[in-house]
């Protein structure tokens, strides 16, 4: 179980590519690429790199803590103000000089070089893959696992920063020094043929020892998103969302995994985040971890929204969380009393019985992912899954397809909702449910999932919805208020600076 992360992480160290934090794009030295790709098992160990580095990161952060960083902290979840200098401070409170941001850094940096990886990776396979591969078969699955990668980091690189250089091959440094940011549209080109190209070649599922990999409907669910985000509101910005009307392409893929019959909603709301592997039917695209094991890549995504004081009181070592992002009292207020997502996924009161934070608190923060059962030896080594699509995801993106006229009924909406709802123990049932309800309940099942900030994006009213909520939230004035360009981040400014002229900054920045 797991297994490609245990190799993953051995590969990392092998130095197949630079792993400088520019867009470099430096190929290997001609020694080094001849003598890798030479055996399947060098083909595999190259795969499972770059899902490390598209999936965990180049360095300390990875995807999931990349969500919590740049969308949960961005959104009306958090209220995540601080007295001290932290880097997540420019983020909530929409600082525009944030363009050196360690966050605004990683995510443009880490999925460049998964995509150099990715790229790396697909020709080689057109080189030497037909003499290497005993099983023609084998070499295609990889080259859909590859096309699927790089289409996953760069539908991540427009949804953060809209335009942003198109590379599908490796280049030196001075190629890439001429290549221009591109259209989204011509991003969206690649990544569109990417997965279709991908699909019919993935595995529609897989056995423990390969789980982690992506299947063929992770892999729709993830073209299933594509396709609703190009179709959502335009905001005059050169950002993701392009107003198109592709809900009927969205809704067909999502259906597909639903036809499956390979997944189902789970029936308990806390066990869809304590049951991991091939027995969670709520899995659909997830990113393993394991902790206190030779080679095993451990987590830490739960500590960019944790404090101190909670991990104390449920007995765990120090996380390095000094400061709370307290989840917002605005959204706290939002659950029923009796709602389980609440109970199970927000601490609203934990007590510390001796030590450095002896005493007790009421400061609300997110829980649903500190599991005590699965910590290992330190911060990094949390041994918990991250479900960046689950099924539950999949039928309410399917209801919001439906609202927009993409296929499905009325009657389906309510169904699914209500399903969701009384789940978690919200009995009440809803009727007509409209587009706002619909975000609205989204807002409640995936809080700390990293998918609120998309969400606000994809309804057509994030300015209006931020703003209104800084007027109710913000007593002390710490947050900007908004307009379009706050809704993508800056291009970082190393990147600005490395070939003066060859881009512009997003609009609306230092």
């Amino acid at each position: 179980m797991k297994k490609y992360i245990y190799l993953a992480a051995v590969v990392l160290a092998f130095a197949l590519t630079s792993c400088e934090d520019e867009l470099t794009q430096l190929p290997l030295s001609q020694r080094t690429i001849e003598n890798f790709y030479l055996t399947q098992s060098d083909f595999v160990q190259a795969r499972n790199a770059t899902y490390s580095v598209a999936f965990h990161g180049a360095g300390t952060y990875g995807y999931a803590n990349r969500l919590m960083n740049l969308s949960e902290t961005r959104s009306d979840n958090l209220y995540a103000t601080t007295t001290a200098s932290r880097e997540w401070e420019g983020i909530n409170s929409f600082y525009t000089n944030i363009s050196t941001n360690t966050y605004v850094k990683e995510a443009y940096t880490s999925n460049y070089n998964a995509i150099y990886k990715a790229n790396q990776l697909l020709e080689k396979l057109a080189e030497k893959g037909d003499l290497v591969f005993t099983n023609p078969a084998d070499k295609t699955a990889m080259v859909a696992e590859a096309r699927f990668l790089r289409a996953f980091c760069y539908f991540d690189l427009i949804r953060w920063f809209g335009k942003v250089p198109l590379i599908d091959k490796t280049m030196s440094a001075s190629e890439v020094s001429k290549i221009p940011r591109t259209a989204v549209t011509d991003i969206y080109n690649l990544i569109i043929s990417d997965l279709e190209q991908a699909i019919p070649d993935l595995s529609p599922s897989y056995d423990a020892a390969n789980y982690g990999r992506v299947s063929k409907y992770g892999a729709k669910a993830l073209l299933g998103l594509v396709y609703m985000t190009r179709s959502s509101p335009t905001y005059g910005i050169d950002g993701a969302t392009l107003g198109l009307n592709e809900w009927d392409k969205a809704y067909q893929q999502l259906n597909d995994i639903k036809l499956s019959g390979l997944y189902a909603l789970g029936t308990d709301y806390a066990n869809i985040f304590k049951v991991e592997g091939l027995t969670n039917k709520e899995n659909v695209l997830t990113i393993p971890y394991t902790q206190s094991l030779p080679s095993a890549v451990g987590g830490n995504f739960m500590v960019e929204v944790g404090y101190e004081p909670y991990f104390a009181s449920v007995n765990l070592s120090a996380q390095g969380s000094l400061e709370a992002k307290p989840v917002s009292t605005e959204f706290v207020n939002k659950f029923a009393a009796n709602d389980a997502r609440k109970t199970f996924g927000i601490a609203t009161s934990y007590t510390v019985a001796s030590g450095t934070y002896k005493g007790s608190y009421t400061l609300p923060v997110f829980k649903k992912y500190i599991d005590p059962a699965r910590y290992g030896n330190g911060r990094e080594d949390w041994g918990v899954d991250f479900m960046v699509i689950r099924y539950t995801d999949v039928l309410m993106l399917m209801a919001e397809c439906t609202l927009h006229g993409g296929g499905g009924s009325q009657s389906e909406v309510d169904i699914i909702v209500n399903q969701v709802r009384q789940r978690a123990g919200v009995l009440e049932l809803a009727v007509n449910i409209t587009l706002d309800q619909l975000f609205a309940e989204r807002r409640k099942e995936f809080f700390s999932e990293g998918s609120r900030w998309f969400d606000l994006i994809r309804s057509g009213k994030a300015v209006e919805t931020m703003n209104a909520w800084k007027a109710v939230e913000d007593k002390d004035g710490k947050i900007r208020t908004i307009d379009n360009n706050a809704l993508i981040y800056p291009i970082p400014l190393q990147e600005i600076l490395a070939v003066p002229g060859l881009y512009n900054q997003n609009l609306g920045y230092d």
